[in-house]
């Protein structure tokens, strides 16, 4: 007797899990595979076909992450699954058992020509008006399972699908069309007092790893040049430092994207490849999407707590790492919910400084969106709060002013790419429009630079608002992997001087990293920054 309840319960058990293995598991987990990026198993042809087009990359494979992060989700939580339904099924046949439970008429008719007539006679069979043998039992508590797990499984699909390519659908939507940048090289003129050096987009990694993106293969590493893992990015890093030293700047700015992947590891290495920094100079650090807002292609973040983590382990490098005096004062809120504590975080921004001579630093966060899937972690968003702060700030003050950020605010003259509204500050034009009007009250004094990073872009640019308001802008590529070009570094490391001259005028220069061999040499005349 024992032996045989053993055995009815082990194959009361194994069916269904078999079953749902079988429908569910194998295709979700296949589809994944399929779709996530860089698996070392794939294919080569298929590799080449997801990332030959820079199109391709960042209009299709960006939502086709967004449904496999849905499929990632349900299949994780499928082995629970399994072991509920089973529970349930071994509970149903107790319950028939001790309680001597009857079945109804109509639902001994419903099941004769419902599935469960293909299951085994002896779970199966129901006796209209009969009692429920231990087996009976099991099986009706196993229709009742599989019909509630088709169900929750069908709406939890629907609203996760919703939620991730709905948040692409809003993006578009609220995007409502960015300013255009037009090249400036005229402002590209000899002389100005240096204001502050700036670098950005470090992608530091930790353990020997490569950043993330050129992993996975969406950023092609030239060849001839030493892999970018940690040791040649710290390396880099270094000797930038070293020659921003050497200039001894008023101010150092890094504008985002220090760490790759935002963990405490990476944030460690940065801090001592940062610590060269001459003790006069100031250091203002704005984070970027790969240190707040990065969700890789399996792990999403629907609730945001690893989004508060990684936001908070940002404050805690801040503190350490920024010299000022900046306003408002940092804290380190000691927030339990990751929502609240957001938002004490968000009233961080933004950073205020003012160098000599008048001229007014604010340092942005431009990661306001909260993103949740990998495909929408590289939108930017300033955020409401922060811009009517930062228009009281302007208001209460006149003379040059400096704003750093991360997320580019417009894009280039030129065709309109999708990728645009991936990559630039939904409430860019916003920011654009106040420092142009800022701009056009004093033109003479009022003298508006944005500078950011990014898309690892060189640009040097301005914006003029149809009022006649005037704003440069200047795009900094990545500082230890170089510019990018249809997917492809060109693996020059590079840190900018911004300078201002007596005029008014911003003039940008760009300082590629010297070769090591050559790094007691005099450093080279310094580059213009005039990309077209």
């Amino acid at each position: 007797m024992v032996r045989r309840t053993a055995l009815r319960a082990l194959y009361l058990v194994l069916l269904p899990v078999l079953v749902l293995f079988a429908l569910l598991l194998v295709p979700a987990v296949v589809v994944a595979r399929l779709g996530s990026s860089g698996r070392a198993w794939r294919p080569e042809t298929w590799k080449k076909v997801s990332y030959g087009s820079r199109y391709f990359r960042s209009s299709f494979r960006g939502k086709l992450g967004e449904v496999v992060d849905v499929i990632d989700v349900v299949r994780d939580g499928l082995i629970l699954l399994f072991g509920v339904v089973a529970v349930a099924c071994l509970a149903g046949g107790l319950l028939a058992l001790l309680f001597d439970i009857g079945v109804p008429g109509w639902l001994s008719a419903w099941m004769e020509g419902s599935l469960v007539s293909f299951l085994a006679s002896d779970l199966a069979w129901f006796p209209a008006g009969g009692r429920l043998s231990f087996g009976g039992g099991a099986a009706l508590a196993l229709v009742g399972c599989v019909a509630l797990v088709v169900l929750a499984l069908g709406l939890s699909l629907y609203f996760w699908l919703a939620f991730a390519l709905g948040e692409a659908t809003r993006v578009v939507l609220r995007y409502g069309g960015a300013a255009t940048l037009f090249p400036d090289p005229g402002d590209a003129i000899p002389g100005g007092r240096l204001v502050l050096c700036q670098i950005s987009d470090l992608h530091i990694t930790a353990n020997g790893r490569e950043p993330y993106e050129i992993e996975e293969g969406s950023s092609a590493w030239p060849e001839g040049v030493p892999r970018p893992d940690t040791a040649e990015l710290t390396g880099r890093l270094r000797r930038l430092v070293a020659e921003i030293a050497a200039m001894n700047p008023p101010l150092v700015a890094l504008t985002g994207d220090m760490t790759d992947l935002g963990e405490e590891a990476q944030w460690d290495e940065l801090e001592a490849a940062l610590s060269g920094i001459p003790a006069s100079s100031r250091v203002l650090m704005v984070p970027g999407n790969h240190d707040v807002a990065i969700n890789v292609g399996t792990s999403p973040d629907p609730y945001l707590k690893k989004r508060a983590e990684r936001e908070q382990r940002f404050i805690d490098v801040l503190t350490r790492v920024e010299r000022g005096p900046f306003q408002p004062l940092l804290h380190i809120p000691a927030r339990k919910r990751a929502r609240r504590r957001l938002r004490a975080i968000a009233g961080l921004y933004p950073r205020r400084l003012e160098l000599e001579g008048g001229i007014r630093i604010f340092g942005l966060n431009s990661n306001r969106y909260r993103s949740r899937f990998v495909g929408s972690n590289a939108i930017g968003q300033i955020g409401g709060g922060q811009l009517r702060r930062l228009a009281r700030a302007l208001r209460r003050g006149s003379g040059p002013v400096v704003v750093l950020l991360h997320h580019h605010v417009a894009r280039l003259a030129g065709p309109i790419s999708l990728n645009d509204t991936f990559m630039i500050a939904m409430d860019g034009p916003r920011l654009l429009e106040m420092l142009a009007a800022y701009q056009q009250k004093n033109p003479k004094k009022n003298s508006a630079l944005v500078l950011h990073g990014h898309k690892h872009l060189a640009f040097f640019g301005h914006y003029r608002s149809k009022s006649g308001g005037r704003v440069s802008v200047y795009a900094h590529p990545s500082s230890t992997l170089g510019h990018e070009t249809d997917g492809h570094l060109d693996g020059v490391a590079r840190f900018a001087a911004i300078r201002l001259t007596d005029e008014g005028i911003w003039r940008v220069e760009t300082h590629p990293l010297r070769p090591a061999r050559a790094a007691t040499e005099a450093p080279p005349a310094a580059a213009e920054a005039a990309v077209s």
